[in-house]
């Protein structure tokens, strides 16, 4: 080798060195500044949405509504509709006005309607607060997904997605010790379930402030960027499909991509199923763990266990899933534990002492399989679509569908099945065999349509392939990517659909 070609290597070797160690930079930047405020965020809209079930516990049930406990039910789960109807709307014009003005102000709206539950007395005016609670915070939860999809590479997508879903769990943690304190408070005009809908709503408001001066439209006009940091992050995320400036007309062009792409409904289905085992267990755990011979008291700490271990499951699998690129596996494997353990608890009997035991290592594996499945999800759908628009689109649609298999699951396990709760098992176990086979069927889909790009782009090359390569899809892939290295992997008018776009499976 000539001293030429030497000095050459060495320059290249020094170029993707420095590269790596501004990427590095980057995305820790992104891991303190971005991530933080979007988690604390989404906290507190947990909290402000699920401290209606401390303050029942309080004595603001039903009972000091003068209503029936189906109609207080009913009230308290009207912010699902508020959900379904302005979750597309919301994200649209979270697109328009930019997250960083339209998160505050949601935060703001929803903070409000959190703390006029304490004005309620009545389940119509609790249903309408609780409608508009909903409807406020519809766009947090596609927004805030779209946004991390903007600042983060696919590969580092899942597991940022994992520590936002371990805040559920969090945020019931944080939210019963603090309503511990204050519905103790005595000695004013108002009760302590009352005081706890003022106070918890205020943090809301002081974190919308610091969002609306901190945070901006995306990474080109990022703050915590240097220069030369925000022109690296640009390029870096231009061929996944990253945020970039297009008009008006392109804008409308991928929201009706979105709405035509049979992919959007392929994951809303996909999610739609998935979100009834998801929400039945993030309701009924406890009673689940409840029908095991525990107390009251025991069984809120029994619940604890299912939680730690499947939140340490689900944030190894997204790590995984980032660092090897891998999708629909992943999301088999979760499906199969939740398959496994349905089915081991409709063919165990629910009254048998000695079953016990059995049936809590049964709900630990299903809380494994059920949570570590949805930050997988979430990224494997992102990581496909390119395009701000249609992506945000996308998810508003798919989230909307996630909502209503929230109700399905709410609804399953009606207290007069307990202990077995056959039917609830069953419509859970039915969602997620349905979610396997349409995961799969996608993982083909996508694995196909990739083959056949490949081929394409090796056929307008006049590149011809030997016996063994053409049994190779690796090796044809490798072939094909190096074809058009230095041409565009997609473009804002035809998004995944570009001939160049690869699909991760």
């Amino acid at each position: 080798m000539s001293n030429i070609e030497k000095h050459e290597n060495n320059s290249h070797e020094l170029v993707n060195t420095d590269h790596k160690t501004l990427e590095r930079r980057i995305v820790r930047k992104c891991d303190i500044y971005v991530l933080p405020l979007l988690s604390i965020a989404y906290l507190l809209s947990v909290i402000d949405l699920d401290n209606v079930g401390n303050a029942t516990v309080a004595g603001y049930d039903y009972l000091y509504l003068n209503t029936t406990p189906l109609a207080f039910t009913f009230s308290v789960s009207a912010h699902f509709f508020g959900y379904m109807i302005f979750e597309i709307p919301s994200s649209l014009v979270t697109n328009i006005l930019g997250f960083h003005v339209w998160l505050p102000i949601l935060m703001v709206g929803w903070s409000i309607s959190s703390a006029t539950q304490a004005a309620c007395t009545n389940v119509t005016q609790l249903g309408i607060v609780r409608f508009l609670l909903g409807a406020f915070q519809a766009g947090v939860q596609p927004s805030i997904v779209t946004y991390i999809s903007l600042f983060y590479a696919k590969k580092e997508l899942a597991l940022r997605y994992s520590i936002l879903l371990t805040l559920l769990t969090l945020g019931g943690a944080l939210s019963g010790f603090a309503s511990y304190f204050i519905v103790q408070i005595s000695g004013t005009s108002l009760s302590g379930f009352q005081w706890l809908f003022i106070i918890e709503s205020i943090p809301t408001i002081l974190m919308a402030v610091i969002i609306a001066l901190f945070m901006t439209h995306g990474p080109g006009n990022a703050r915590f960027f240097t220069p030369e940091e925000r022109e690296f992050e640009i390029e870096r995320l231009k061929s996944e499909g990253s945020a970039n400036k297009i008009d008006s007309n392109l804008a409308k062009s991928q929201v009706k991509l979105a709405f035509i792409d049979f992919l959007t409904y392929s994951y809303l289905i996909i999610f739609l199923i998935t979100g009834i085992p998801f929400y039945a267990l993030n309701f009924y755990l406890p009673t689940l763990v409840s029908q095991l011979g525990y107390n009251n008291i025991q069984a809120q700490l029994m619940v604890i266990p299912p939680l730690v271990i499947s939140t340490v499951f689900m944030i190894v699998c997204s790590w995984y899933s980032d660092k090897y690129q891998i999708k629909a596996n992943l999301a088999l494997v979760s499906y199969s534990l939740s398959i496994i353990s349905l089915a081991g608890m409709l063919v165990t009997r629910a009254d048998n002492p000695n079953l016990y035991n059995l049936r809590y290592f049964l709900v630990i594996v299903l809380a494994c399989g059920v949570y570590s499945v949805v930050p997988i999800a979430f990224s494997w759908f992102t990581c496909n679509i390119p395009g701000q628009y249609k992506r945000s689109t996308m998810t508003a649609i798919i989230l909307t569908a996630n909502q209503i298999g929230g109700i399905v699951g709410l609804i399953i396990f009606p207290a007069t099945d307990a202990p077995s709760f056959y039917m609830g098992n069953i419509v859970c176990l039915a969602s997620v065999i349905l979610a396997s086979i349409l995961t799969f069927g996608l993982k083909f889909y996508f694995e196909l349509t990739n083959k056949k790009r490949d081929l394409a782009i090796l056929a307008n090359h006049n590149y011809k392939l030997n016996d063994n390569d053409l049994k190779d899809s690796k090796r044809i892939r490798e072939i094909a990517m190096e074809l058009v290295e230095k041409e565009l992997k997609f473009d804002e008018l035809l998004c995944d659909k570009h001939p160049n776009w690869r699909y991760i499976t």
